[in-house]
């Protein structure tokens, strides 16, 4: 019971201290920036103040210590919350395309009803009437 409870203040006390290594801490930024923090809308691990963020974060930085790739770690947050978590979602699948295509897509159309608009403006010009047939 002792060593569960000093093993879990350990991995507690790792994960709010920085990496040793400067390459490994600085790959932990860059994912806690790319992890949304689950609590607060729109805002990274890093940048939350959250209990969550915080476990986040440390997971983050266990994870890395021990040797796990950027995709790996990505890919153990949206197993355990979802793709939401991503700042950036995968492009992959249905809902990838979706995601990333329909703005462009809607860009596309609208451009092209204007075009329409505007050539179907120019055709139905009135001619002008003579005055001797008035």
């Amino acid at each position: 019971m002792i060593k569960a409870a000093l093993f879990s203040l350990m991995l507690a006390m790792q994960g709010t201290q920085p990496l040793d290594d400067p390459k490994e801490e600085a790959r932990a930024q860059d994912l806690m920036r790319e992890i949304r923090c689950v609590a607060c809308e729109n805002e990274p691990v890093s940048q939350s103040g959250s209990d969550i963020a915080r476990d986040m974060r440390a997971r983050i930085r266990t994870l890395v210590a021990e040797g796990k790739t950027d995709e790996e770690i990505r890919d153990w947050f949206v197993a355990r919350y979802g793709e939401f978590v991503l700042f950036r979602p995968d492009s992959e699948g249905v809902t990838g395309k979706l995601l990333w295509g329909l703005p462009f897509a809607l860009l596309l159309v609208g451009g092209g009803l204007l075009f329409m608009r505007s050539q179907a403006g120019r055709q139905a010009a009135v001619d002008p009437i003579d005055p001797e047939e008035a």
